[in-house]
This record gives C-alpha cells, sequence and structure tokens, in this order.
C-alpha cells in the first residue's frame, strides 16, 4: 500500500512532465502507437470509475440544496462560452468550419472529474465541485451532442446518437457504477480501493494522452499559420475560462474564496480526453487538432492558476484562516 501511494505521489508531481512525454511519444511514434486508438473508449471508462470512486448521491442532493452556484457553472460551461466560441471562430476561420467546429467541442464538454483533485488540493468547496461535477458528467451524453447539433450541426454531419452512446458508455455508466459501489458498501469501496487503483487512472490517463496525440501528428508536419492562430484563440478562451470564472463567483456573486476557487476550476477545465475520442471517431480529422492540443497547456494552466489564486489578498486570508484551525487541531 505504502509502494502503491508513493507511486501515486511520484506521478502527481511529475504529472505535467509525463503529460508532455505522453504527448512526444504520440506524436514522434504515432504508427506505432496507433494501437490505443480502437481500446481508448475502454481505457475512458476505466479512469472515470475511478476518479468517481468516493463520491456519492448524497453529493447530488447538496444541489437541491443549493442549486445556484452549480446552475450558474453549467450556464457558463455549456451556453456562455461556447456561444462565445463559436462567434468568434465563425469570425477568425470563416474558411475553416472543422477548426470551428473542433474549438466548439472544446468548450461544450463536460468539466473535468479532475477539478476533484485540483480543488481538494486547494482547499476549495469540494461539496460544490462534486455536484457540478456529478451532475455534469451524468447528463454529458444529452448535452453535449445536443450542443453541437445546435451550435455547428449545419457545418459538418455528426453521428449524435453513436456521440451519446459513447459518452454513455466512457463517462455516464462508469459514473453511475462508481455512485452505486459507494451506496452499496457505505463508501467503503472508495476508502479501500481507491488508493490503491489512483496509480492505475493515471496510467490510463497517460495511455489515453498518448492515444489522442497521435491524431495531432500529421498536423505537425505541415504546420502553417492557420494552426498557429487555432492555437492562440484555443488558449486565449481557455485563460478567458478562468476569468470568467473568477469574475462571476467573485465579482457578481460574492462566493466566499473556496467556492470562487471552486468556479474558476470548474468553469476553466474541461474533459478534453473524451472530447479527444468523440473528436477522432465522430468528426473528420481537423476537428480533433483543437481537442487533441489541448493537453499540452491544459496542466500546466491549471497549476499556475491554482497557485495564482492561492497569493490573492482572499486566498492569503483562507490560508491564515487554515493555519490556525490546523494548529488549534
Amino acid at each position: 500500500m505504502e509502494k502503491l501511494q508513493r507511486l501515486d505521489q511520484f506521478l502527481s508531481d511529475k504529472i505535467i512532465w509525463f503529460t508532455l512525454v505522453c504527448l512526444g511519444l504520440g506524436v514522434f511514434f504515432c504508427e506505432p502507437l496507433s494501437f490505443l486508438v480502437p481500446i481508448t473508449p475502454a481505457l475512458f471508462a476505466v479512469m472515470t470509475f475511478i476518479n468517481t470512486l468516493g463520491c456519492s448521491f448524497r453529493q447530488i442532493g447538496h444541489v437541491i440544496t443549493h442549486p445556484v452556484p452549480v446552475l450558474v457553472m453549467l450556464a457558463l460551461l455549456h451556453i456562455v462560452l461556447p456561444a462565445l466560441c463559436l462567434g468568434l471562430c465563425t469570425l477568425l476561420f470563416p474558411t475553416h468550419p472543422l477548426f470551428t467546429t473542433g474549438l466548439v467541442l472544446n468548450f461544450v464538454l463536460p468539466t473535468g472529474v479532475a477539478s476533484l483533485m485540483w480543488v481538494t488540493i486547494g482547499r476549495g468547496d469540494l461539496p460544490l465541485c462534486l455536484s457540478a461535477v456529478l451532475l455534469d458528467t451524468l447528463f454529458a451524453p444529452v448535452v453535449v451532442p445536443l450542443s453541437m447539433k445546435i451550435l455547428v450541426g449545419s457545418m459538418v454531419e455528426m453521428d449524435a446518437g453513436g456521440m451519446m452512446m459513447d459518452l454513455l458508455f466512457m463517462v455516464a455508466l462508469p459514473a453511475a457504477l462508481a455512485l452505486l459501489c459507494h451506496h452499496i458498501r457505505d463508501g467503503r469501496v472508495a476508502a479501500a480501493w481507491k488508493p490503491r487503483l489512483s496509480p492505475l487512472a493515471k496510467l490510463v490517463m497517460f495511455c489515453i494522452i498518448i492515444s489522442n496525440s497521435t491524431g495531432v501528428a500529421p498536423f505537425l508536419k505541415e504546420f502553417n499559420r492557420t494552426l498557429l492562430l487555432v492555437i492562440v484563440v484555443l488558449v486565449g478562451l481557455c485563460v478567458f475560462a478562468y476569468l470568467l470564472g473568477w469574475f462571476v463567483a467573485h465579482k457578481v456573486m460574492h462566493l466566499e474564496f473556496p467556492s470562487c476557487q471552486t468556479m474558476t476550476i470548474i468553469v476553466g477545465l474541461r474533459n478534453i480526453s473524451a472530447g479527444a475520442v468523440l473528436a477522432a471517431q465522430y468528426f473528420p480529422a481537423d476537428v480533433l487538432f483543437p481537442v487533441a492540443f489541448s493537453p499540452i497547456f491544459t496542466q500546466i494552466m491549471l497549476a499556475f492558476v491554482v497557485k495564482l489564486l492561492r497569493r490573492t489578498k482572499a486566498g492569503q486570508a483562507d490560508q491564515a484562516a487554515y493555519n490556525a484551525e490546523h494548529g488549534a487541531a
């Protein structure tokens, strides 16, 4: 058990470097590693199940008594940001609708399950995070295909039914199974198995990153100004998403710092791995580039955002309160 915990801590500490290595492997060895592509949905289902262990139906009940923050986050995730992305990309890429489709797909995806890890690291509002992640994950099979059909359905032909079934298999069913295990065993499954399975979840994630990055290789061989503009727009919109989450939470809703930090992470982070799988299976190749490129900077940006939040006045006050409480304990 101790060896597994040390391995998990090592993988967590070096996750940025492992991500970069996996991206490099997928790009430079795309042909021999392409065998991972067909099994990626199954790998993603395993990762979702492990990451959702420890969540309970009680967290979903939290939404009933505190619905406003979660509803605001879901509105920002699935209405405001996708609409903004579509408008901007339509102006910038009038002759490249597939890049627009890829960027919109990137911003209609559910929030990343990894936000649970980052909110825990930053000592954010975990019940709020759990509520948003669980609801967004469970409704993803309906929300994502419907959003893509409404926003970019006229640009490309898509198999909305197939996309819904894949999201059901990769996201909703594994999450529901983890919730059921937690309920039946009264939380003992998570306590016993999540520490043991956590390293496996990270290794599976690295395999998914390798699989997704194999689809980027052809674009990098013919890199041009349009692809550079796609990257600039992608990074800019991701930064804006974090800023929007913080502004709405802090300036509009006047939430306490842990909740502000949670909303910032939830609104900014996306389940990119699921998006890359969908892009590879249901869209033309150009759609994959924006989604598959996102992991290159996502972890680095998120680590920087969490660190920056802790340096704000509210973050320093929260740190002082935590230290006082921890010292008193």
